[in-house]
């Protein structure tokens, strides 16, 4: 009995270091020799969390409800285990209860925030709660995340780079916030930017695979605008040329000056990358794509100059639509997943 204090104290030291699954362990030989014990059984549930393991981290949690049902902290961890799980009435019905559990705790607060978002529908909810997390610690990192968070959901999206930037002042090797400056600016479409915190919040937490991920997803981004950008605009000189009974010299110059025009953007969007996202560009399916589309412009090309006058507006208008096409089959290479 008189070890099992140190060995939460062990156990929430590993936590501390992100030693999930040696604390799960540890915490495994703990509640079965004190299963009432409420406080290991939430360090139980963290180290769940923190392994991913979600359904167990739920399970954890509410024997540590049982536990303490006046403890507001195995309430949060409910919560978050039921975010994970999908169950986000669930998840705000528990965090809620750690607000009026703890009304002056902002980490109740800020779990309800993103319970709240975790529904979809309950953004003022959402609004409120970080709201009232920021007033009770006006110099908590996490409080400002969580604004951001909210305000993104309702694309706010300067209100967001507001809030995120706040965030790298008090925090700057923040990885979770780099990661949501790096999607803002993804809908901001500026892929160059977007990969660039992408790149800065791998780096500030290497074991997340995501963020490393959403550096290919922003370089991929990047190239299928310039697709779109080009079959948009071959498809457009196709039908002007269609509409004037098939200039031969109109179709044949406009459609390689679109071709280069479209090379020259994407080599400059490409040197305002960082290295690193650079390299990706080497990827099979970045190349695949790219040759999809460029080879239907140069088929376009061809017959512009191959094919007899009278044929032309007829040839035009098939090869238009390969260019769509082409487009269509580009980026569904560019969206298919690893395997």
């Amino acid at each position: 009995m008189k070890q099992i204090p140190n060995d939460l104290a062990r156990a929430q030291a590993m936590l501390q270091v992100k030693r999930h699954d040696e604390a799960a362990g540890l915490l495994a030989q703990v509640v079965a020799a004190q299963p009432d014990d409420s406080r290991a059984w939430s360090l139980f549930a963290a180290a769940h969390l923190g392994a991913g393991r979600y359904q167990d981290a739920a399970d954890a949690a509410g024997r540590a409800v049982a536990a303490a049902p006046s403890d507001e902290w195995p309430h949060r961890l409910v919560s978050n285990a039921q975010v994970h799980l999908g169950n986000s009435r669930a998840a705000v019905s528990a965090a809620s209860e750690a607000c009026r559990l703890a009304p002056n705790e902002w980490r109740a607060w800020a779990c309800l925030a993103q319970a709240a978002l975790a529904t979809e529908v309950e953004f003022n909810q959402a609004e409120r709660a970080a709201a009232t997390a920021r007033r009770l610690a006006p110099d908590e990192a996490e409080v400002y995340y969580v604004s951001g968070l909210v305000s993104f959901a309702r694309e706010e999206w300067k209100k967001a780079r507001a809030y995120q930037e706040r965030v790298l002042a008090i925090d700057p090797t923040h990885s979770r916030a780099l990661n949501e400056l790096g999607r803002i600016s993804l809908r901001k479409r500026n892929a160059p930017r977007a990969a660039d915190h992408f790149i800065r919040a791998a780096g500030s937490a290497p074991g997340v695979a995501i963020f490393g991920n959403n550096v290919e997803v922003a370089v991929r981004s990047m190239i299928a605008r310039v697709i779109y950008l080009a079959t948009l605009a071959t498809w457009a000189l196709v039908a002007i040329t269609f509409n004037s009974h098939g200039s031969r010299s109109l179709a044949v110059t406009g459609l390689t000056a679109i071709a280069l025009l479209s090379v020259i953007v994407a080599a400059a969007r490409i040197r305002a990358l960082p290295s690193p996202a650079r390299r990706m560009l080497r990827n099979r399916r970045v190349a695949l794509a790219a040759a999809v589309v460029y080879g239907c412009i140069l088929v376009t090309i061809i017959v512009a100059a191959a094919v007899p006058t009278s044929a032309l507006p007829g040839a035009l208008a098939a090869a238009g639509v390969l260019v769509i096409a082409s487009r269509f089959i580009a980026f569904a290479i560019l969206r298919k997943r690893r395997p």
